[in-house]
C-alpha cells in the first residue's frame, strides 16, 4: 500500500480532482492569452513607429530634393484658398517626382482612390476632392491638400502608413504632417516637414483642452508630434486601445 500526504491507491483518491486540473488549465490559459496579447500589442506599436519613421524619412528627403531642385520652398508657388488644381499642381511639381508612386489618384476619389477613416473618438471621416491622393510604392497612402492667404502657405498630409488595410484609425495607423511654405509668425518652421502638432508640449498634447489632441475622447491628430515628441516610442498613456477598426 501507497500512503503519503498526496494521494493513496487504496481510496482511490489523488491529489489533483479533474476540475482541478481543468480549472489550472483555464488559469493557465487565461495568462497565456493575456501575455500573448500584450506581445502582439507591443509588437504592432514598434512596427507603427517604423512605418512612421519611414514616412517622416521619405517625405523629409522628398522635399531637401525638391528644394535643391525648385529652390528654397518659401518661393515655390502656391495657389491661394483650397482648391483641386492647387492641390495637384503642388504635388505634380514639387513632390511627385522624388518620390516613388504606385498610383496617382490625384484628386479622384472613386474605386481603389475612395478613402474612408476614423478619428480616435470613433468619428467617421471622409476626404473631399480638393484633397490629392496617391499610393508610395510600399502600400501606404497618402492625400495632401494645401492652403494659402498673404501670410501662410502650407501643405496638409494625412498619411496612412499601412494604406487601405486595417485599421484606418487616426493615432493607429493614419498621422497627420505638415509642411509650411511660408508662415509670417513663426518662419522657424518653414521648409521642414513637420508632425502636426509639434509646436505643443506633451502635456498640452495628452490634455482635453484641444480637439486634435492625442486623447481618447478627442480625433487624435496630434498623435504623431506625441510620438515623436516621445522619441520615436509609443509609450504608458497613449491611447492606443481606443482605436477601432475601419473595413473598406
Amino acid at each position: 500500500m501507497l500512503n503519503n500526504n498526496t494521494n493513496t491507491i487504496k481510496g482511490y483518491k489523488w491529489g489533483n480532482t479533474l476540475s482541478e486540473t481543468l480549472i489550472a488549465l483555464v488559469i493557465v490559459g487565461i495568462v497565456f492569452t493575456i501575455s500573448m496579447g500584450t506581445i502582439v500589442a507591443d509588437y504592432n506599436k514598434d512596427q507603427t513607429v517604423v512605418r512612421l519613421k519611414k514616412m517622416y524619412s521619405t517625405f523629409s528627403n522628398g522635399f531637401n530634393s525638391s528644394v535643391v531642385r525648385n529652390g528654397f520652398s518659401k518661393d515655390w508657388e502656391l495657389e491661394p484658398n483650397l482648391s483641386e488644381r492647387g492641390s495637384y499642381s503642388f504635388f505634380e511639381k514639387y513632390l511627385k517626382p522624388f518620390l516613388v508612386i504606385s498610383r496617382d489618384c490625384k484628386n479622384s476619389a472613386e474605386g481603389v482612390c475612395n478613402y474612408t477613416f476614423k478619428e480616435l473618438d470613433g468619428t467617421e471621416k471622409s476626404l473631399n476632392t480638393t484633397w490629392t491622393r496617391f499610393f508610395l510604392n510600399d502600400g501606404s497612402f497618402i492625400a495632401l491638400q494645401t492652403y494659402s492667404n498673404d501670410k501662410y502657405k502650407v501643405v496638409y498630409f494625412y498619411i496612412d502608413t499601412n494604406g487601405k488595410k486595417r485599421l484606418n484609425v487616426v493615432a493607429r495607423d493614419i498621422f497627420i504632417f505638415e509642411y509650411w511654405i511660408q508662415n509670417d509668425d513663426h518662419p522657424e518652421y518653414e521648409g521642414v516637414f513637420l508632425p502636426y502638432g509639434h509646436e505643443y508640449s506633451r502635456e498640452q498634447l495628452i490634455s482635453e483642452s484641444n480637439n486634435n489632441n492625442c486623447n481618447r475622447m478627442k480625433n487624435g491628430n496630434y498623435c504623431g508630434a506625441l510620438i515623436i515628441k516621445d522619441n520615436w516610442q509609443i509609450i504608458k498613456g497613449y491611447p492606443w486601445a481606443q482605436a477601432r477598426y475601419v473595413v473598406q
